[in-house]
């Protein structure tokens, strides 16, 4: 009888080390993993929502970084938040549908999520926002900026008319750094 007690007891503990092992697996798959460009992308993204120059919106303490659709370049927007830019604190929200984004400094829609991309064009010439994406061509289809990677570089392209169009001023130094410019 001790025998088959201690076969149970040991059955059953193999079962909860392959249960907690096969958890183990599943929760190491669930953690998106964090790509160095799109860390760069962000980096971008604060830095222009830092030196950008943007028309002035009442007395907004906090500088809203939306993201339309499901890219949110791995996760790494959200360690924008709290940061500061222009004198403000950074908030990113995700998932924002185009219609809300009156409340938005800068907009980031990436490159998977083209569905959204003609109600932004329309909203960004209703608001003064900062229409930021990853998306191939993407000054050419209505971004004001277009994160574009090449050799493993991460660099910008700038349609300056619709910046213009927009109040948004982007410093002549900014200019010179990015990669072309609609003018």
């Amino acid at each position: 009888m001790n025998l088959k007690n201690d076969m149970t007891c040991i059955t059953r503990t193999m079962l909860n080390i392959v249960l907690l092992l096969a958890g183990a697996v599943i929760c190491v798959h669930a953690e998106p993993v964090i790509q160095p460009v799109d860390q760069l992308k962000t980096a971008y993204i604060y830095n222009f929502a830092k030196f950008i120059e943007m028309p002035s919106r009442s007395d907004d303490k906090t500088l809203r970084i939306c993201q339309v659709g499901k890219d949110d370049l791995g996760g790494t927007l959200q360690a924008l938040n709290q940061r500061i830019a222009q004198g403000r604190e950074i908030t990113v929200r995700k998932d924002v549908n185009p219609e809300q984004l009156q409340d938005c400094a800068v907009v980031f829609m990436g490159r998977t999520d083209v569905r959204g991309l003609s109600a932004i064009v329309r909203q960004i010439e209703l608001f003064p926002l900062l229409f930021i994406s990853d998306m191939p061509n993407a000054v050419e289809k209505g971004a004001h900026l277009g994160l574009v990677v090449s050799d493993d570089r991460v660099g910008f392209d700038v349609n300056l008319p619709l910046l213009q169009k927009s109040g948004i001023k982007a410093s002549s130094q900014m200019l010179k750094l990015a990669r072309s410019v609609i003018r």
